[in-house]
């Protein structure tokens, strides 16, 4: 990536600074990545925020930082602390006013994390419905074949009166 290319996208993430609150300041940042190294600042002056591709001579602080480290930190995803305990950043000047850009910037709200289906979660449910229709299908074949063994059962009985009836007859017949 070059510099033009990391400049651009950074600055936009600048767009997120509410200056409003902050006082004149001019911080000097360089981006120590090899591949996209170079130098821009970050000024305030009657609560507007410029940022520009160039050195600010008159700065209140200097900043040397790898890329990446500057995106997390204006994405709101690590603090100044962190990034300078990684050896990411180094500060010379004045930390708070550094401090106060990061503390402007206005971060969108994070939306609650939506419930992910795992797919164990998702072979449970499979395997359940699988089981539910397995024992419907159980119950029905249960049902009939009940009603199927009392219509056979229903029909010996009644030939075993009728046999009985016609045997009666033939005694009272004789």
């Amino acid at each position: 990536m070059t510099f033009e290319t990391a400049f651009k996208r950074l600055k936009e993430k600048f767009a997120n600074v509410d200056a409003a609150e902050l006082e004149d300041m001019a911080i000097q940042i360089t981006l120590s990545d090899e591949d996209c190294g170079g130098t821009f600042y970050a000024a305030v002056k009657d609560h507007v925020l410029a940022v520009e591709p160039y050195d600010y001579k008159d700065n209140d602080a200097v900043i040397d930082v790898t890329r990446t480290a500057l995106a997390s930190l204006l994405d709101g995803k690590t603090t100044i602390d962190k990034a300078i305990e990684k050896g990411d950043m180094t500060v010379m000047g004045d930390l708070q006013k550094v401090s106060a850009i990061r503390g402007a910037l206005k971060l969108p709200e994070k939306k609650p994390a939506a419930k992910k289906t795992t797919a164990k979660t998702a072979a449970k449910k499979a395997d359940t419905a699988a089981k539910t229709t397995a024992a419907k299908a159980t119950a029905a074949k249960t049902t009939a074949a009940k009603t199927t063994a009392a219509k056979t059962t229903a029909k010996p009985a009644a030939a075993k009166t009728t046999a009985a009836a016609k045997s009666a007859s033939k005694k009272t017949t004789k």
